[in-house]
């Protein structure tokens, strides 16, 4: 991996554009302090307890790893993390304007876990590879991330690769490792797996909040997975990157009503169509 790109650089955008360009990956480091990523620990924690999370069933997944999904919907902690002020201007210079974001999920990584198999985040799009970035995915690192307790592995460069990951084949893996409070940058279509812990007794904890163009179909639908009571609680930003927006002036529409009128806001839009023209 490269060295990590320090959040207050104040060529940062350009930098992790570019990194994640040409390599398919960088590292963001410090965006938020241990002190926070302490207190995101344990609501992670506290929303495991509530809801009964239980470690994965299958390889993929993990049979020491625990997941939450839609992460959003179960605590208003996380919220603010997807609309980063440090990381949005990243993401939309790596997606263009409009993005979406297409999920949040926390991996509580734990010990004796398997590294996870080698996949792209991607891998459902149907595009030809290599192409465009469609999906861009941050992995946050709520504590130290090491080659012993599971840093995610990946393989720079591999988002130009024309096929996905075989199972078996070997690669040249790098390690992510970096502090609690670093974020590690993902082009859709670069290789990646959580890592192998083979500490004694020690969880890894990191969350993914994962975005999409916004002309892509979002992985989590997040839309019917939360009470729009709830919804209607999130900042307007966070409201408008979950689906409550349109594209371009047209993707999103609901009977040619704004989708954030289902949230009782008074919003007009201008559709693309009421600036076409014959001459």
């Amino acid at each position: 991996m490269d060295a990590p790109i320090a959040a207050e650089d104040p060529h940062l955008v350009t930098k992790v554009a570019a990194a994640v360009d040409e390599r398919g990956c960088a590292i963001i480091a410090d965006v938020i302090d241990r002190e926070r990523c302490e207190a995101l620990v344990t609501e992670v924690q506290q929303v495991e307890r509530a809801h009964g999370i239980a470690e994965g069933t299958n390889e993929f997944e993990g049979f020491s790893t625990r997941r939450i999904f839609n992460l959003i919907s179960k605590s208003a902690l996380f919220r603010e993390l997807v609309i980063d002020p440090t990381m949005v201007p990243v993401i939309e210079a790596v997606l263009g304007p409009g993005f979406l974001l297409s999920g949040t999920t926390s991996m509580n990584i734990g010990p004796d876990e398997t590294p996870q198999l080698l996949h792209a985040d991607d891998g459902m799009v149907t595009l030809p590879r290599p192409h465009p970035a469609t999906m861009v995915t941050t992995l946050w690192a709520l504590t130290d991330f090491r080659a012993d307790n599971g840093a995610t592995h990946v393989v720079p460069g591999s988002h130009r690769h024309p096929t996905m990951p075989r199972p078996g084949d070997e690669h040249d893996v790098a390690h992510a490792a970096m502090t609690a409070g670093s974020a590690l940058v993902l082009h859709g279509s670069t290789w990646h797996g959580g890592g192998h812990n083979t500490t004694d007794g020690e969880r890894r904890y990191g969350l993914s909040i994962q975005y999409v163009a916004g002309w892509c179909r979002q992985q989590q639908n997040l839309m019917l997975g939360t009470d729009p009571t709830v919804v209607a609680t999130y900042p307007r930003a966070l409201q408008e990157m979950i689906g409550y927006s349109l594209f371009a002036n047209v993707m999103g529409h609901v009977d040619r009503q704004h989708p954030l009128r289902l949230l009782g806001v008074d919003e007009e839009p201008e559709m693309v169509w009421d600036s076409m023209r014959r001459d």
